[in-house]
This record gives C-alpha cells, sequence and structure tokens, in this order.
C-alpha cells in the first residue's frame, strides 16, 4: 500500500494534505486490516490518529463494510474512554486504486500490550482497577440500544493513559446488535481471546466480558491464552496467580466459562462477583456442585409456566414444614398454658406477643410462592411482614442458593436450604422445603430468563 510522506507538518495550504485537512505521520502500528498513523489536524490544531484500510483487504467487500461500521459505530459513541470520531473518506489515486482512511481523537499512552513486551507484571489491586475501568466501558456499550460489542478486547487495544485512566481502542471488530442482525455472518477476534461463541460467528455482550478475563489472565502471568493449558475447554490460571483474592479468581472463572450460558453475562453480575458479595456466579464455575437443572424434576409439585416474555413459577407450600409449623406451635401454647399461672400483668403482655410473632415469622417457611417475571417487571408474593414485592426485571441480578445454616435467621436461627433472588444488592428469600435438584430447577429456569 502507499507509504506516507513522513516529514514535518506542512501547512494547511501545502498540497499533500488529505481532504486539505489531516497529514499522516509517524505509522503507529499495523493490524489485519491496516495500519494506523499519528496525524494532525489543522482544522483543529490537534494531533490525531489515522487509519488507513489495507489495500489487500480493500480487495474484500466484506471488510470494506467491516471499516465503513467501524467509522459508524464510533460517529455514534461518546464516552471519555473511547477515541472520538473526527471523519472518514476515501481518495481514488490516478492507478484506479482506493485508499480508505478513519480519523478518530489521538489516545495519548501506552498499550497494555506495551507492559507485557516490556516483562512488567501488574498486581492484583491493579488490576482489580483496570478490570473497573473496563466494565465502565463495556455497561456503556452494551447499554446502548441496539447494544455495542466491541469483538476484539485485548492488550494492544487497551492503553493506559499518563493519568491512570484505560482507554479502548480499535474498533475495527465492531458489531451492533440490532433485531435484525445476522449473527453468523462474520467471525473476527483475535486467537486466545475469542469466545467459543464467536468463533460460531454468534456474538453476545458477555463475549467481551471472556476477552477481559483472557486480558487479565495474560496481565497478570504474561502467559498468552493460547498458550495456558486447558481442561474441558476451559482455562487453567489459577496455579498461576494463587496469592490472588478469591473474588478476583471467582471472577475470572465466571468470565472465563466456556459455555455462554453458564459465563457471568452482564456487567452488573460481573462487579458483584468482583467484589465478593455474591460468591460464584454458577455451580459449574466453582466446580463446587452440579450443573443448574433446566428440566422439570419428576415428581415435583413446582408449576412453571413460560409464555413469550413472561416466566410464572408457583412454589406450593411445604408439607413438611407445615406439619413442623403446627407441632411448634402447639408446643408453644401448651408451655404457654404451663407458665399461665405464672405469669404476671407486666410478663403477659410479653409472651403473648413473642408466641404472636413466632406464628407470623414461621409462616413465612409453610407459605406459598408466586413468582412472576415479565419484560419490564417482576412481582413475587411471599406472604412475608412487608408482604408483596414488586420491582423492575432490570433489576434482578441472580438467583442464588443459600444452603442450610448458610444464613441466620433474627441474628441466631440457622435457616434451612432456600432459594434467594438478588434486587440488585436486596436478597429476596423464598422456596423455603424444596429439594436440592427442585432449588436448582428453580434456579436453572430463572436464570435462563434473566440471561436470555
Amino acid at each position: 500500500m502507499h507509504e506516507p510522506i513522513l516529514e514535518e507538518n506542512p501547512g494547511p495550504g501545502e498540497p499533500n494534505l488529505f481532504r486539505g485537512r489531516f497529514k499522516l505521520g509517524k505509522k503507529l502500528g499495523e493490524g489485519g486490516q491496516g495500519k494506523t498513523y499519528r496525524g494532525f489536524d489543522h482544522e483543529t490544531g490537534v494531533p490525531v490518529a489515522i487509519k488507513e484500510l489495507g489495500l489487500d483487504f480493500a480487495e474484500n467487500w466484506k471488510a470494506i463494510e467491516l471499516f465503513e461500521r467501524e467509522g459508524r459505530a464510533l460517529r455514534n459513541l461518546d464516552h471519555e474512554a473511547i477515541p472520538s470520531y473526527v471523519d472518514a473518506f476515501h481518495i481514488e489515486e490516478d492507478d484506479g486504486t482506493v485508499r480508505f482512511f478513519l480519523v478518530q481523537e489521538f489516545v495519548e499512552g501506552t498499550t497494555f500490550q506495551d507492559l507485557i513486551d516490556r516483562d512488567e507484571l501488574i498486581t492484583t489491586e491493579a488490576a482489580v482497577d483496570f478490570i473497573d475501568q473496563v466494565l465502565e466501558i463495556l455497561e456503556y456499550l452494551h447499554g446502548l440500544n441496539p447494544p455495542v460489542i466491541h469483538r476484539d478486547i485485548k492488550p494492544s487495544n487497551l492503553m493506559l493513559r499518563p493519568d491512570g485512566t484505560v482507554a479502548l481502542v480499535d474498533f475495527g471488530a465492531v458489531q451492533v446488535v440490532g433485531p435484525h442482525s445476522l449473527m453468523g455472518s462474520t467471525i473476527v477476534g483475535t486467537s486466545g481471546y475469542v469466545a467459543p461463541e464467536q468463533l460460531a460467528g454468534r456474538t453476545v455482550p458477555a463475549s467481551d466480558l471472556y476477552a477481559l478475563g483472557a486480558t487479565v489472565v495474560h496481565l497478570m502471568t504474561h502467559i498468552h491464552p493460547a498458550d495456558l493449558p486447558m481442561e474441558r475447554m476451559r482455562l487453567r490460571f489459577e496455579d498461576l496467580i494463587i496469592e490472588a483474592p478469591k473474588a478476583l479468581i471467582a471472577f475470572l472463572r465466571g468470565v472465563l466459562e466456556p459455555v455462554v450460558e453458564d459465563r457471568i453475562a452482564t456487567v452488573p453480575e460481573a462487579r458483584r462477583i468482583l467484589s465478593g458479595k455474591g460468591g460464584t456466579y454458577l455451580p459449574v464455575i466453582a466446580d463446587t456442585g452440579p450443573p443448574p437443572v433446566l428440566e422439570r424434576p419428576v415428581g415435583s409439585s413446582i408449576e412453571v409456566s413460560q409464555q413469550p416474555g413472561q416466566l410464572t413459577v408457583w412454589i406450593p407450600a411445604s408439607s413438611r414444614y407445615r406439619a413442623y409449623y403446627w407441632v411448634a406451635a402447639l408446643v408453644l401454647l401448651a408451655a404457654m398454658g404451663a407458665v399461665l399461672p405464672l405469669m404476671t400483668s407486666k410478663t403477659m403482655p410479653l409472651l403473648i406477643g413473642a408466641f404472636g410473632a413466632f406464628l407470623l415469622v414461621a409462616k413465612i417457611f409453610i407459605s406459598p410462592t408466586r413468582l412472576v417475571i415479565e419484560p419490564d417487571t417482576f412481582a413475587i408474593n411471599r406472604h412475608t411482614l412487608n408482604g408483596n414485592r414488586r420491582g423492575w426485571t432490570e433489576d434482578l441480578v441472580d438467583i442464588e442458593i443459600r444452603e442450610a445454616g448458610e444464613e441466620k435467621f433474627l441474628l441466631c436461627m440457622p435457616m434451612p436450604a432456600h432459594l434467594v433472588m438478588m434486587e440488585g444488592v436486596y436478597p429476596l428469600h423464598f422456596g423455603f422445603g424444596l429439594t436440592a435438584v427442585e432449588r436448582r430447577w428453580v434456579q436453572g429456569v430463572v436464570r435462563h430468563r434473566l440471561t436470555g
């Protein structure tokens, strides 16, 4: 392809300015779709980055489409960590060839690949800060309507700026997921960082999270993800960063899950795991239990109704817990009758109040539950002290299993095994008295609804 003139920037009246405005300067890098140069914008008086599509690729209409898609995507993005769009144009040479250019904001700093090349390992604290910043960028991209998926997150596309902030560059593989997107049309990305579903051309927002996890492992180990050992298609990295916090390990396991249905699916979920507030995302991630159950267990009395855009789960009251409830109530009533003659006018109201509170609170464990999740709202009827709970579906982060004794009731009494719907950081407890298989089944169908 044509090499640019590398002298000092000419004046705005000189002839070798593209569009009478831009001057190509030093080459910054070269990738699969062309070369990137440092340039100068004489209209604004600031340096810019100028990307030129390689002529070999320009002969491929798909490469031109991706190049134009990058320009359109950048034109519509507005985030301080993403270089802003300046201009896009093409030039027809005398020999009939066409040169395509994309001009964007120049980002000062060094790429994280440069840090790897200089053998600079990052600490766990720096890794967590790096993850937080990249998640903030992905939250913006994936939250757009329609969502924007970068599809090529890797150390060379992430820059550390002089002020310590991270910038995401090179949107040459970007995909805007609209209602009519053809998910299998193009396979792009970089080996080692590409999620398995992306190799099949079925990219989802969780694909960017996989690439982020692979990038973090590379930064912390200086071993390319493609060179890491694998087990059942899962990257094995734990032995290389044994001093990392448990929450960071859980996050990396969660985003590097090869099966997309089992992977951390959204930025809020990723943040919760990274903060240590959510434990692990799925049993298969932690390798501590069987995978979720998606088929109805034989003999279960739970009713699940799935309609377009709506999931309804009806959990009847546990007959076993109802029996415990009435036996405990009768025992307490008999005890009250035995001590009643000894009670005084001051202690009598306290005893009656305590008995009533027990009956009321204990009813939580024997009442049926009806959970309805719709596209915009959800409702759960738990017969608790605060009645029905209604809220926004987008605030539902996950559904978790709590084992017996894992949580305390009234700060001292161990709670039986149950389910917890996480509305942000607020737990909604339900599903007492279910079998282990039923808990995993309800968890599986609810997660499928939330992530599907």
